[in-house]
């Protein structure tokens, strides 16, 4: 009781701690927070501070979670927007033709030729220039439909020995006149012009003959074109037979005539041919619908140097008459009558009996051929090299693989024949794996 009263004495009345009394405890600095108040107030203001606490703990989780989860729905996002894009994307390419082939490395060759077609108007001459590389550049210029006249005109001076441009549908008949001017020398060996009919009729045929004669009215011996043996003249719609017999006059050794799509031609040029160019091998009357079976049939035996013939498109009704004059001609070795769509197996097998040296043979959409012409063909041409039989859809598996077995094809061309099918590959395989050179399968669904 007398400690109890001292203590109550001490905390009502404040003053320094006694040292000679162990038994007031004074508290020091932190005398104010003893007793059952202060330690109440304490522990409430410590119960604040935590729950404050905890809130800003909690609150900043929250608010890492929503970053966390706005991060999370960002990727998400860009997840379907790529995942979309790839579903969106469709190859180019079937994926079942395998990987693409590698790109082929121009040569340098064509890198020149592509780079002077493009400037090819700011060429001046090409003096020096080989014949080759002039027919080269030639084909790569109208190919680009820029064979206009000043750019042929290149091609025509400096006597080349060959002129072949496969396009004049620019040339009108002045500027076609010139060229043929220019280019007629007794040089000139192989003239090839193609889609002329704009620019080269009767008048200009004349032309033609009175340019390669002057070399006669000059005192020289023969035509200026003396050397000339390949002559094309395609798509010549305005010559008539008049205009070819005058060309033919004026080139005595021609050995190769091809004048496809002369629609104005009757027949009557044949009519002489043989004496206006005794050396003739090659003659092309491809769609030359005005000539009929009854002139072919009378002119073409008397052709006795000729060697090639096509007739492709000519007279679609006579398809057998033209085989059958064909086959009259007797150094005959190539014969082409595609789209002659009346052509039968009795014409086809006798030819083969006629021509058993036949080395080439085109019958593209002749329809009507079936087994028994391509069996006789078999039988009779032991050496046919060439044979075209494009959508002839009669012919079997069977008859073809009898052709095949003769040993010596170097090209056939067998598109849309259904038929065709592991029997003739075999025999392709077995006879001719040394010889073939070129098939020609597409569409053959049973290879």
């Amino acid at each position: 009781a007398d400690i109890a009263r001292r203590r109550a004495a001490h905390f009502a009345n404040y003053a320094e701690d006694d040292p000679t009394d162990d038994n007031v405890h004074a508290g020091g600095k932190e005398a104010r927070t003893l007793g059952p108040w202060s330690s109440a107030v304490e522990l409430v203001n410590a119960r604040e501070q935590a729950a404050e606490q905890r809130r800003l703990k909690m609150a900043g989780k929250q608010r890492g979670e929503a970053e966390e989860a706005e991060e999370k729905g960002e990727a998400e996002e860009e997840a379907e927007r790529l995942l979309e894009s790839i579903a969106a994307w469709r190859p180019s390419r079937d994926p079942k033709l395998g990987p693409r082939p590698r790109t082929r490395v121009q040569p340098l060759f064509e890198l020149c030729i592509a780079m002077l077609v493009d400037h090819v108007d700011c060429i001046d001459s090409l003096f020096g220039v080989p014949d080759v590389m002039r027919v080269r550049l030639a084909e790569a210029v109208c190919a680009s439909c820029k064979m206009e006249p000043e750019v042929s005109a290149l091609f025509a001076v400096d006597t080349p020995g060959e002129v072949v441009l496969p396009s004049c549908v620019l040339l009108d008949p002045a500027a076609l006149s010139s060229l043929l001017a220019e280019c007629i020398t007794p040089r000139l060996e192989r003239l090839e012009l193609g889609f002329v009919g704009r620019g080269f009729g009767d008048a200009e045929a004349t032309l033609f003959a009175q340019t390669a004669k002057k070399g006669e009215a000059c005192g020289n011996a023969g035509s200026m074109l003396d050397s000339l043996t390949s002559l094309l003249l395609g798509g010549a719609y305005r010559l008539s037979d008049a205009g070819v017999k005058q060309v033919l006059g004026a080139c005595p050794r021609l050995q190769q005539l091809s004048l496809p799509q002369a629609s104005r031609l009757t027949g009557a040029m044949l009519d002489g041919v043989e004496a206006l160019a005794p050396s003739l091998r090659l003659l092309n009357l491809t769609e030359c619908r005005g000539i009929g079976s009854t002139q072919l049939a009378q002119m073409l035996p008397k052709l006795t140097s000729l060697e090639r013939l096509v007739l492709d498109g000519i007279n679609p009704e006579s398809g057998d008459e033209i085989v059958t004059a064909a086959a009259s001609i007797p150094p005959l070795r190539a014969l082409s009558v595609s789209m002659c769509t009346s052509v039968t197996d009795a014409s086809i097998s006798a030819l083969a009996a006629q021509k058993p040296d036949l080395q080439e043979l085109k019958l593209d959409w002749c329809s009507k051929v079936s087994d028994a012409g391509i069996l006789a063909l078999a039988e009779g041409c032991k050496g046919l090299q060439l044979l075209s039989v494009r959508r002839c859809v009669r012919l079997s598996d069977g008859a073809l693989s009898a052709v095949a077995r003769c040993g010596k094809l170097q090209h056939l061309a067998v598109s849309n024949v259904h038929a065709f099918g592991p029997f003739s590959m075999a025999a392709l395989a077995a006879c001719c794996a040394e010889s073939l050179e070129t098939l020609d399968i597409s569409f053959c669904r049973a290879v």
